[in-house]
Parts: structure tokens; sequence; C-alpha cells
């Protein structure tokens, strides 16, 4: 899986140890949400990375085919205004756990993803020119969700070599 076919797409990467702490976290953050009386989706990406091409810049996640049902669904009627990043480093990638969140409905989507900075610097540092991440939530066949988010900072790496 990965970017369709092109030569501006990157590599698809493994995901490393760090992926089984991010969906931990997934969970248990989204316990907390409910148990405060949210509405949560958990998303379980087949495939994550950072990309820079003719079509989108940005975060690609490929989801399942019920998973992004469910969450057209939920973004038909919402207004996801506010978001939450936690970012991790490790196994030469960068892990983020992104919960999108709509406040009148208290509603949360949790989206877990991985990329490979170094195969992703371009991408990086367009992101941090324009001051804006696109996250692509999507199927195979190309339906999109999108979020856009001002502050990019928390899903990008600290640094990049």
């Amino acid at each position: 899986m990965g970017e369709p076919a092109g030569n501006d797409a990157p590599a698809n990467v493994q995901a490393g140890n760090g992926w089984s702490a991010v969906i931990e976290d997934m969970e248990a953050t989204a316990a907390e949400y409910r148990e405060r009386g949210w509405t949560t989706l958990e998303l379980h990406p087949g495939d994550s990375v950072l990309v820079d091409s003719d079509r989108r810049t940005g975060l690609d996640v490929v989801l399942p085919g019920p998973e992004f049902e469910e969450l057209e669904s939920l973004v038909e009627d919402r207004q996801f205004r506010d978001v939450e990043v936690f970012r991790a480093e490790g196994d030469e990638l960068v892990y983020v756990l992104v919960v999108e969140l709509a406040p009148e409905s208290e509603t949360a989507v949790f989206v877990p993803a991985y990329y490979d900075p170094s195969q992703s610097a371009e991408a990086i540092e367009l992101i941090r020119e324009t001051g804006a991440v696109r996250l692509f939530c999507r199927r195979l066949n190309d339906d999109t969700v999108q979020f856009v988010h001002d502050d990019p900072t928390p899903f990008l790496p600290r640094s990049v070599d």
C-alpha cells in the first residue's frame, strides 16, 4: 500500500516497536474520553506516510472501508475544530496520535500514524514553510476525509537530518 503509483511517492516503511505503544495510548486516551461521555472513533490505518505529491501534501493514512465509512458519517454533521497531537520519535520513525475534536458534540476521532522523516524531508520542509498540515484519512479507492491544522509543529520531528 502507499501513495498510488508515481515517481514522487515515498517508499513504504514498516512501523517499529513504537507502533504498539501508540495503539495502547490511543485505546487508553479514547477510554478517558468515553468516561467523560464523549463519542469516540478509534481508527486503525493499514498504511501511513508523510507525502508530498502533486495530489496531496501532508500526513496520509489508509483506512479499512468500515472505519472510513464510520469516519465519513461522523464528520457529516460535526465541526472538528480542535486537535490534540501526541508525538514520539523512535525506531527512526515519528509516531503521532492525532485526536480530532468536535467539542460541541463531544466527539473525538483518534488517528494513529507514523512516518520516516529521512524519507520525508521535502514534505516536512514544505509543511513548515506553509505553516499548515493536512491529515488525509482515505480508502484505497481514494475517497478522502481531510483535516487541516494551522500549527504543524506537533506533527513534525524536532529536527531533520
